[in-house]
């Protein structure tokens, strides 16, 4: 079996709990796609986890972890990842290997991305500041710097070197601590393989492939500009892994509300102390930032643009027990536009969303998941996506979540 787990929304859909808890029926749990800016934030009960780069495999079972070489590694935060695990009695050095051909995230990087941000004014998209961006715009101009390039010293330093060069011509960044480079990475060359040594492992196991943020983010297909710098779309495993691979699966993660980090268009967005209330019940603050998410409510037109860019499967819904106790829900069910009239789909001219008037449905409020009132939103919004939902999430705990019969 190969399947994709990944967002149907802006991200911070719960994907890191849905793996955790999916993963004990795979092999290996596989990151295609992004660096440091996503967290997936894991609560075992005795424990939390903050994914950054560590894949979201159950720690407490056998299932491996692999990072492939569409993710970009910013080393230091990888190794305290690995150590932070260590504390806790969960060594995973031997169940964690990193692609070779992986790209790594340098100190300018992160500098760059800060100054780039500070310099667009209004225009700034929101991005963590990470390097996430810059790293992968180094990869496409080829002056990236790889894990297998840190293997000959001399050769590593002859690299640092010219990117170094171009950084303070370029952009007016100086940098030269090239030793804290070399010191992450023998702390992780152990887990260091070649793409075409884990080819055959692969291959030959059961394979859940892990996405970072969500489709609406994919610098391709998302809300552009206000989208991250790679592909979050499934379109990204192969990319990501290198070679062809087959997806048996894909598992599609949405709320039951919609958030969003950073800037860009939101049309269901709630202000005030309705989005508020809604950010406190579902913690909704950014577990790489911490930064306040903007909330609103679920958004169908977006929901099935996710679902059909993405050619889903199946959906898993979480945080539907943040909405218990609410009088109303509302679920946006079409835009109005004054050049297009009703539209029930997203708009393919992304600059459109901006402007648009949203016409919702209301629900009758829920006072557990097992009330009436649930039960006919759950089912509304499978007839409106044409999409099964499989699981509910119903809480923090990895094992909080049910399946749909």
């Amino acid at each position: 079996m190969k399947a994709v787990c990944y967002g149907l929304q802006w991200g911070d859909e719960g994907k890191g709990k849905v793996t955790t808890y999916l993963s004990k029926d795979f092999d290996y749990i596989v990151r295609y796609s992004g660096g440091s800016n996503a967290g997936h934030t894991v609560e075992y009960g005795e424990f939390k986890l903050v994914h950054h780069l560590v894949p979201s495999f159950d720690v407490r079972t056998k299932t491996k972890g692999y990072i492939a070489n569409g993710v970009v590694v910013d080393l230091k935060v990888l190794n305290d990842e690995v150590e932070e695990l260590k504390k806790i009695g969960f060594d995973i050095s031997g169940r964690l290997k990193i692609s070779s051909l992986a790209h790594i995230v340098l100190p300018v990087h992160k500098m760059l991305d800060e100054k780039l941000e500070l310099s667009k004014g209004s225009k700034a998209v929101g991005t963590t500041k990470r390097g996430i961006g810059p790293a992968y715009a180094d990869k496409v101009h080829r002056i990236g710097l790889r894990l297998v390039d840190l293997k000959e010293k001399e050769v590593a330093l002859e690299k640092l070197r010219f990117v170094s060069e171009l950084y303070k011509n370029l952009y007016s960044i100086e940098w030269n601590d090239y030793d804290c480079i070399f010191e992450e990475y023998e702390k992780l060359k152990d887990c260091i393989v070649s793409p075409l040594e884990m080819r055959s492992e692969l291959n030959n196991s059961n394979i859940l492939f892990e996405g970072t943020q969500g489709v609406l983010l994919d610098v391709d297909m998302g809300s552009y500009p206000y989208v991250t710098g790679t592909y979050c779309n499934v379109t990204g495993v192969e990319p990501g892994l290198g070679y062809p691979m087959k997806i048996d699966k894909r598992i599609g993660v949405f709320k039951a509300y919609l958030t969003r980090v950073g800037e860009g268009p939101f049309p269901t967005e709630l202000f005030g102390k309705e989005a508020d209330e809604l950010r406190k019940a579902g913690k909704e603050y950014g577990a790489t930032t911490g930064r306040p998410r903007r909330c609103g409510w679920l958004d169908l037109p977006l929901l099935r643009y996710g679902i059909e860019i993405s050619n889903c499967d199946e959906m898993i819904m979480t945080k539907a027990d943040v909405l218990i106790g609410m009088e109303k829900v509302k679920v946006a069910v079409r835009y109005k536009t004054s050049e297009h009239g009703k539209v029930t789909d997203m708009p393919y001219d992304l600059s459109l969303i901006s402007n648009v008037h949203v016409e919702y449905v209301e629900f009758d409020g829920w006072k557990s998941l097992d009330d009436k009132n649930f039960e006919k939103f759950v089912k509304f919004i499978e007839s409106e996506t044409g999409k099964r939902i499989t699981y509910i999430s119903t809480g923090a705990l990895i094992s909080d979540i049910v399946r749909v019969s």
